[in-house]
């Protein structure tokens, strides 16, 4: 017998002529049966093609008795014609086979129109010899169910996180969904019907195993944490895991919802590594410490291969790399490299631009640059430069073997860094600035404290006029001042010498025209040969106020310099020379002042000092090394 045979739906004598006439009890009991249930209930008798529905079939789908057909034509007429063929399959092979059960799920047409899901499943009757005779099933409308998976299924499938339903005690992968795919960086295939264990690193394996221990033991759980896996092409990645498992009768069921939260992760190593960086830079106290931690830091949490600093000489055209990080702890000794050998990644540099590279093999834009790369096992780079007063002073970069894709996020955080070990380097400079300053000044205050005891020492000793003393050492204080002031200008305890001397004779200068002439090359000098040339000119010009060219309307005074070259070391020619005063005598005494004019700068420089009083005006003539005037700068 086949289902669709005969005119009805079902061949005749299919297992004899005549139903069984001892059926009434059998009856009774399935009219009770069919009342007691809301589910479609039938008896087909397989002999005479003849089908008993129970009320359901017009209350549930609207199909009053009298619209009814009487055999299995009118059953098989009403499945939605894309489900028909399968139904009318599955009977004839249960006919023909040995099971005695059958279940199917199709669309039944209902009376009012439209389709039902429905779950059919029946039991079949034989006689001895295996001839079929009666079928007894129900009818289970799961059309709300179908809908309800429905949306599950679309809910499961579009999810923006990765879902996979397994069996808490085997952890076998049940049913995944395309974003867990998308996670694990993995088909279908690979994770449908193999164990969930395979994603957890090794090292992690002891928590991951803890977990599995109580899901097999049927503990049902509720539970969210954080884990890493292992995608398939080896790259180590975090999620947040939501675990839900459950018992449903005998079984168990278990669902974890997996949402990659990697860049959350770096985004956190991220921050915390410049806070950490800023407050280590903080202990630093030297250059070469901040280069280090820096590059430590930066390497770190990037996880690169290798990291560093490298500071730039534009003018020597040298890059130098003197501490590096290296992710496997190899130490690589001070480095010094030509800029010319990476011409177009300086000429980015320079321009202020960051350099991030994810595969040096397709930069084509690097020219050679790449090679050189490439055969320092580098494939891709990231560098950030650091400009000074938009001079291109240092590079930080960050390393990789392979070729990485650095995302917007990492290159801010190099840029971070950059700025910040910048900060750290310019704090440092600054302090050591300071302590140079510093150290300057105590020298300097000695000295001065020295220089003024010697003068006032000098300027009071034996004599009678206390006033006179006074303004003396007055007018020898300002003009040790007035020197100072030059020295302070600058940065480095050094003047300029027309400066020094044109400080020096302000006190002097009346404002007549022509007074003064200085005239002489640029020439820096030391703190010390400084100090001592403005107190010799303030002597000079007190002397020529009171005696000399200064004392009278018309004089005049000329102070001429020149450096004259010699094979071991440049001399300094200074000649002071007064015209238009009075007639000169030489002195019959010598006080301080004319002591200090002819020991105080040849002590301090190593020269020698002559003095000159020609008739027509004294003449003061320094002689002195170059090296001498330019010490302790």
């Amino acid at each position: 017998m086949a289902v669709g045979d005969g005119p009805d739906g079902v061949g005749a004598n299919a297992g004899g002529d005549k139903p069984s006439r001892d059926r009434s009890s059998i009856d009774e009991r399935y009219r009770l049966v069919a009342k007691a249930t809301s589910d479609v209930v039938w008896d087909w008798d397989l002999v005479h093609d003849t089908i008993v529905w129970n009320e359901a079939l017009a209350t549930s789908y609207g199909w009053p008795p009298a619209h009814v057909g009487p055999g299995s034509a009118w059953w098989l007429g009403n499945i939605h014609p894309d489900d028909r063929g399968a139904v009318s399959a599955g009977l004839n092979a249960l006919f023909e086979g040995h099971s005695d059960l059958w279940s199917h799920q199709y669309r039944f047409l209902k009376g009012g129109g439209g389709y039902a899901d429905v779950l059919d499943r029946g039991y079949l009757v034989r006689d001895a010899s295996g001839v079929p005779l009666r079928m007894v099933g129900a009818m289970l409308d799961i059309t709300v169910r179908t809908q309800l998976e429905a949306q599950f299924r679309a809910v499961f499938e579009g999810a923006n996180i990765g879902i996979v339903q397994f069996d808490p005690r085997s952890v076998l992968a049940l049913r995944v969904n395309a974003k867990l795919c998308e996670i694990w960086g993995a088909p279908e295939s690979e994770i449908v019907g193999c164990s969930l264990a395979q994603w957890t690193p090794a090292e992690d394996a002891g928590e991951r195993d803890a977990l599995h221990r109580r899901l097999a033991t049927g503990e049902t759980l509720q539970d969210s944490f954080e884990k890493r896996y292992r995608r398939r092409d080896g790259r180590l990645i975090w999620a947040r895991v939501n675990l839900v498992s459950q018992t449903l009768g005998d079984e168990v069921h278990a669902m974890a919802m997996i949402e990659d939260i990697t860049e959350e992760k770096r985004a956190d190593a991220r921050r915390d590594a410049l806070l950490s960086l800023g407050d280590r830079l903080r202990e630093l106290r030297s250059n070469a410490e901040v280069v280090a931690m820096t590059a430590e830091i930066l390497g770190r949490t990037l996880a690169t291969t290798r990291a560093g600093y490298g500071m730039v000489d534009l003018p020597a055209g040298l890059v130098t790399v003197a501490h590096s990080w290296s992710s496997d702890g190899q130490v690589f000794p001070s480095q010094t490299l030509p800029l010319d050998e990476y011409p177009a990644s300086i000429a980015s540099l320079r321009r202020g631009e960051v350099l991030a590279v994810a595969d040096l093999a397709s930069a084509s834009d690097l020219d050679t640059d790449a090679a050189l790369y490439i055969a320092q096992g580098v494939r891709a780079v990231i560098s950030v430069p650091l400009l000074r007063r938009g001079r291109l002073v240092g590079v930080l970069y960050a390393t990789e073997a392979s070729p990485r894709a650095w995302t917007q996020n990492e290159i801010d955080f190099v840029r971070d860094v950059a700025e910040r070990a910048w900060s750290g380097l310019t704090r440092i400079e600054a302090d050591e600035q300071q302590r140079i300053l510093n150290r300057e000044l105590s020298h300097r205050m000695k000295n001065t404290l020295a220089m003024v005891q010697a003068i006032a020492s000098q300027s009071l000793r034996n004599v009678t006029d206390i006033e006179a003393a006074k303004h003396a050492l007055a007018a020898r204080l300002i003009a040790l001042g007035k020197a100072h002031d030059i020295l302070l200008t600058g940065q480095r305890e050094s003047a300029e010498m027309a400066a020094v001397l044109t400080s020096a004779l302000s006190l002097h200068d009346d404002q007549q025209p022509g007074r003064f002439h200085l005239s002489g090359p640029d020439i820096v000098i030391g703190s010390k040969a400084a100090l001592s040339l403005a107190l010799m000119m303030h002597e000079l010009a007190t002397n020529a106020a009171k005696y000399g060219a200064l004392s009278r309307p018309d004089g005049r005074v000329t102070v001429a310099w020149s450096v004259v070259a010699a094979d071991e070391d440049d001399t300094i020619h200074l000649t002071w020379s007064e015209r238009g005063g009075p007639l000169v005598h030489p002195p019959t005494r010598k006080g301080f002042g004319s002591r200090l004019i002819e020991r105080g700068l040849a002590g301090a420089v190593g020269g020698e000092v002559s003095l000159a009083y020609e008739p027509e005006g004294l003449v003061c003539r320094v002689m002195a090394p170059l090296s001498g005037f330019q010490g302790n700068f």
